[in-house]
């Protein structure tokens, strides 16, 4: 299931209706994933994140983390809804609009062309290492503002964190409290990013509180770093394991922007989006989810539909009806980050094909577990 989920979601799509799941957890969880049902779910106005909002004598979930940690998470753009979601969304969206992240290319550029050029030298590489993680983790970190040398420090911290490894909570703590110190040098010196924006508008404005302030820094600089990363690492792994594909982006690296695209379709990072509840019963997908019960809105399900997509379990960048794709969601939480992802990745995925044409694995394809990648790593030759 975890290799492949697909055949999983092919049958539940077949059958016509939501399916109930027990996660880990034990909590249940109704999967939904035609193209047209995912979309409704996204846009329904009778699902969304806080439960409690709507049905205050719900019990209080269970948290194993600190009172610290659960608040902050709690504060989660990707956990809320309108009006605070609206609020604290309206506070960031002008940073990560295509003419704002535009400005950035000619740094990503010649970031890429650094990366490149040391994996020619280097001659074996890890993909993850030396290619998919070093554009995400500094283009979003100089958007956000974590000077240079601390970044190491984060991306230790953002990696404990996504892998809700025991040291996560304590990772959150160290964030914030170093969050508070940086917020308090951008007040007395601020800068051109997006930190001393949000503490000019917290002090002036009473937009933004000290938790909302760390859970939306922290979740910009998570969440522009792993999917990014995700996104690169599976685009290099789908050409090099699809060679009649990676033919075609060396001999032409316009494609580059096609091979997002058909990326983000064909495995795209979010699997299923952040949990989501009904707040009444919903008709859904040929089914009644009850209300106050948890769904489970698959991308990946959805963007294998053959109903939209002709051979939907086909790797092809010469897709035209690829730009369907609803990898970056939809809705009031479409990713804040799309136009700084598909420029992140069509640049490295075009510098790969212009200067590294002989790249290739450098393990048997059956080897590698697409899921386990960012623990195992890619080894390529260059």
């Amino acid at each position: 299931m975890r290799r492949d989920p697909h055949p999983f979601y092919d049958r539940v799509r077949a059958s016509g209706r939501p399916v109930l799941q027990i996660d880990p957890a034990g909590n249940g969880f109704w999967v939904v994933v035609g193209y047209a049902d995912v979309l409704t779910g996204l846009r329904h106005p009778a699902i969304g994140h806080e439960i409690h909002r709507h049905c205050p004598g719900l019990p209080e979930p269970a948290s194993h983390h600190l009172p610290d940690v659960a608040r902050i998470e709690s504060r989660q753009l990707i956990n809320l809804d309108p009006p605070d979601h609206t609020r604290l969304r309206g506070l960031v969206s002008g940073g990560f609009t295509s003419r704002a992240v535009a400005r950035l290319e000619p740094w990503i550029g010649d970031l890429a062309d650094r990366l490149v050029t040391d994996a020619r030298r280097r001659g074996r590489i890890d993909g993850i290492t030396h290619l998919a993680d070093p554009v995400p983790v500094n283009v979003i970190a100089e958007l956000v503002g974590i000077p240079e040398p601390d970044r190491p420090r984060f991306r230790a911290w953002s990696a404990a964190i996504v892998s809700a490894s025991p040291e996560g909570p304590a990772a959150t703590l160290e964030f914030g409290a170093y969050l508070d110190e940086l917020a308090a040098r951008r007040r007395v010196a601020p800068e051109d990013d997006l930190i001393s924006d949000l503490v000019t508008r917290a002090d002036q404005d009473d937009q933004l509180d000290r938790d909302e302030l760390v859970a939306l820094v922290q979740l910009l600089l998570i969440a522009g770093q792993e999917t990014t990363v995700d996104l690169i690492v599976n685009g290099i792994r789908l050409l090099l394991t699809h060679p009649e594909q990676w033919q075609a982006l060396r001999e032409d690296p316009s494609l580059a922007a096609a091979v997002v695209e058909e990326t983000l379709r064909f495995r795209g990072p979010v699997e299923i989006v952040p949990p989501r509840f009904t707040f009444q019963d919903v008709e859904l997908a040929g089914g009644l989810i009850p209300a106050y019960d948890r769904v489970g809105l698959s991308l990946w399900g959805a963007n294998r539909d053959p109903a939209v997509f002709d051979r939907p379990h086909v790797f092809d960048i010469h897709r035209p009806d690829v730009r369907r794709h609803i990898a970056f969601g939809y809705g009031i939480h479409f990713c804040l980050g799309a136009h700084l992802a598909r420029m992140e990745s069509r640049i490295m995925f075009e510098r790969i094909a212009r200067h590294l044409p002989g790249l290739r694995l450098a393990v048997d394809p059956v080897d590698l577990d697409a899921f386990r990648l960012h623990h195992s790593g890619l080894p390529l030759h260059v």
